[in-house]
């Protein structure tokens, strides 16, 4: 069993997370920076994550110069994430052994309502449309995915998240994306539109988020 994000050091958890955020790649330089430590130290923890399988390296597009290295988080990498919500993995692979291709669309559905009907209270603490979305954010957090919020209009918001915890299920049964559309759209009582996905290519999950309704309604 890979060993989980949380054994990992700190340092090499923040350098792993600066990847997750930055899905084209980092260089050594970028990494220095953002991390605030020596690129000696950088390089050490690069070495010491991609011997374990954690990330990988490519050459640089060329500017001129003489060609740096990006690296990246390999699938493997992106699973440290994902593994924190493994528990719930679990229980959906066992739906999916004892359930049709034809009824899983139904179940992951029902689940959707059903985890959102669970937080409810916690929605209903708040009063105005911003602080709705922030505490989605945090559930969302809290379930195991990297996300926050990303705000464009007054009526229209999206929430990015730079991980699937569902990823390997996904790949293979894409209705897995029905459980997260479900659940945002029962959690915020809004109209949800999955524009960006990681399982299709996508270097991100963004969920466009559309009349929020109040309530009463």
């Amino acid at each position: 069993m890979k060993p989980a994000l949380s054994l990992l050091g700190k340092r090499q958890q923040s350098l792993l997370t600066a990847l997750l955020h930055h899905r084209k790649g980092l260089t050594i330089g970028e990494l220095s920076d953002l991390l605030t430590i020596s690129r000696n130290a950088v390089n050490q923890h690069l070495n010491h994550l991609s011997s374990n399988g954690f990330i990988q390296s490519s050459l640089q597009e060329s500017t001129g110069g003489r060609p740096g290295k990006l690296y990246t988080l390999t699938t493997n990498g992106l699973e440290l994430f994902q593994r924190r919500y493994s528990f719930l993995a679990k229980l959906l692979l066992s739906w999916i052994n004892n359930t049709g291709e034809h009824e899983l669309d139904a179940c992951l559905t029902e689940l959707g309502t059903n985890m959102a009907n669970e937080l409810e209270h916690r929605m209903t603490q708040h009063t105005s449309r911003n602080a709705k979305l922030q505490e989605a954010v945090t559930i969302m957090c809290e379930l195991g995915y990297d996300s926050h919020l990303d705000q464009v209009t007054d009526d229209y918001s999206e929430i990015v998240a730079n991980n699937c915890i569902f990823q390997e299920l996904a790949q293979q049964h894409q209705e897995f994306c029905q459980l997260d559309l479900n659940f945002l759209a029962k959690l915020l009582k809004a109209d949800i539109e999955h524009t960006e996905c990681i399982v299709k290519e996508g270097k991100y999950c963004r969920f466009k988020i559309t009349n929020i309704r109040s309530e009463s309604e």
